[in-house]
């Protein structure tokens, strides 16, 4: 994502009761990418604070007409305000309409407001403009940080862990999400397994038989790549030795084509299934359905065709593709 879309701060803007032109700050706030709220009052800080969760609190206000030690005292007495960092600033009425570039200059001119004399002396150590810039590209940074650890973690909890192809919950969202998008056009899926797989780990054992999956993970991805890129597809591991690949907006003979294909690829490993009974390398059987997603058709009746059309290819000799009657 484009760091420039995101808006991580919230900022509240008191605006004081006298008359004041903010057009040409909210501008410039608009420019900076920042997310803020105007309030009338403290008050009004505090109830929108509860809701909006701000980062920062801005206060415009001119030093001769407002009382900025009683704002401040309300803030901080308020439980949901008294951490939130307070921005004081004046000069607020030099903000004209000018260019993008002035605008910003005069902003970064403007000094924060810290009263001197006794009676202000109260007031909270003032950050500057500068400091809200840089804590606003801190923000920025740490969201598209924390952004990409959301990602990571969302891909993570969607593979499979042997094969890194995606799980069974994920084939089944992705399966859902092209029913909606297929409606009136074509969905073909197919259902691939492993030829006597338990017998290739009884004899080779099970560390073997992780490497022969990851095989023919790859195997399958690289043949469904082969011929469906860039249309889209998923291909995810069902279960055990089973595999399953959703095709969006392909028919019912195209979908063989693609079967056959991962057929193909597969033997091509060559790798060895010394107790295979029907031959010495590691073969698949595969079966293809399809459907025109729509008021008369239900999704499990597609996964349950393709279901079939594999059994039929395992109870018919193995090592072949059988393909559903017709479109559900």
């Amino acid at each position: 994502m484009n760091p420039s879309q995101l808006k991580p701060y919230i900022i509240i803007i008191i605006e004081e009761t006298h008359p004041f032109n903010f057009s040409s700050f909210v501008n410039l706030l608009n420019q900076l990418n920042l997310s803020f709220v105007i309030a009338p009052h403290p008050e009004s800080a505090i109830f929108h604070a509860e809701y909006t969760n701000p980062d920062i609190i801005l206060i415009p206000f001119d030093p001769n007409q407002s009382n900025p030690q009683e704002t401040h005292h309300k803030l901080k007495q308020a439980k949901i305000t008294q951490d939130i960092p307070v921005l004081w600033m004046n000069n607020y009425s030099e903000l004209k309409t000018q260019t993008p570039q002035a605008l910003a200059t005069t902003l970064e001119a403007l000094n924060p407001f810290v009263n001197r004399n006794t009676s202000l002396n109260t007031l909270p150590t003032d950050m500057t403009i500068n400091s809200l810039k840089k804590q606003v590209q801190l923000q920025q940074e740490l969201l598209i940080k924390l952004q990409a650890e959301n990602q990571q973690l969302k891909r993570l909890a969607s593979l499979d862990d042997l094969t890194q192809l995606a799980n069974r919950r994920e084939f089944y969202n992705c399966l859902q999400e092209q029913w909606q998008s297929c409606q009136e056009d074509h969905l073909s899926m197919l259902l691939c397994d492993v030829d006597f797989f338990k017998l290739y780990n009884d004899t080779y054992g099970h560390l073997a038989g992780d490497y022969c999956l990851q095989q023919i993970a790859n195997a399958i991805e690289t043949a469904v790549k082969r011929v469906r890129e860039p249309e889209p597809y998923l291909v995810a591991r069902y279960g055990g030795e089973e595999f399953a690949v959703i095709l969006p907006h392909l028919d019912l003979e195209n979908a063989r084509k693609v079967a056959e294909e991962i057929q193909l690829q597969i033997r091509s490993l060559k790798i060895p299934h010394r107790s295979s009974p029907i031959r010495s390398n590691i073969t698949s059987s595969l079966g293809v359905a399809c459907c025109v997603p729509g008021e008369k058709s239900y999704l499990q009746e597609l996964i349950s065709a393709a279901d079939q059309a594999m059994y039929k290819a395992k109870s018919e000799g193995r090592d072949q593709v059988k393909v559903a009657q017709g479109i559900l």
